[in-house]
């Protein structure tokens, strides 16, 4: 993907850019994700702390119970409520929601997590990596699947 990547809320008061490659990008069929995104699944990216900044607004943040003693923030717009990202405390990287990115016509996804959870009709194509729930190998795979893909683009 080019860089930089740059996206938003939907009202505009919120603008952020991508300066660093993303590590990856997967669909989760959570019910969190389901119910975040009014749709059947969310389109999540990876994306190192050091390559991710705001470029206009602040989001604000809520609290996500998680079954970790982890903190887990939602970042959003609080004008219009769009997600911006996920934010758990530790990790090095966060999980912006991809649906935010102005060019999303180029966006694949490498995998599906939360598979146990998919809608019934939900069809998935053989060669995409599968995990019923979350990532048991901390998303090596989805990341180096992702790294592939984009070397092959």
């Amino acid at each position: 993907m080019k860089l930089p990547l740059r996206g938003g809320c939907q009202c505009g008061e919120i603008r952020y850019e991508i300066t660093k490659q993303p590590l990856t990008l997967y669909c989760c069929h959570c019910t969190t994700c389901q119910q975040q995104s009014s749709s059947a699944f969310g389109l999540s990216m990876l994306v190192e702390r050091d390559g991710f900044r705001f470029l206009k607004g602040a989001p604000s943040a809520f609290s996500i119970p998680t079954d970790s003693k982890s903190n887990k923030l939602g970042l959003f717009c609080d004008k219009c409520g769009t997600r911006i990202a996920n934010d758990t405390e530790g990790r090095p990287a966060l999980s912006l929601k991809a649906g935010s990115l102005d060019d999303r016509a180029r966006l694949r996804p490498v995998g599906h997590i939360w598979v146990k959870s998919a809608q019934d009709w939900m069809a998935f194509e053989d060669d995409t990596l599968i995990y019923e729930g979350p990532p048991d190998d901390s998303y090596y795979a989805l990341m180096e699947r992702w790294t592939a893909q984009e070397l092959t683009s």
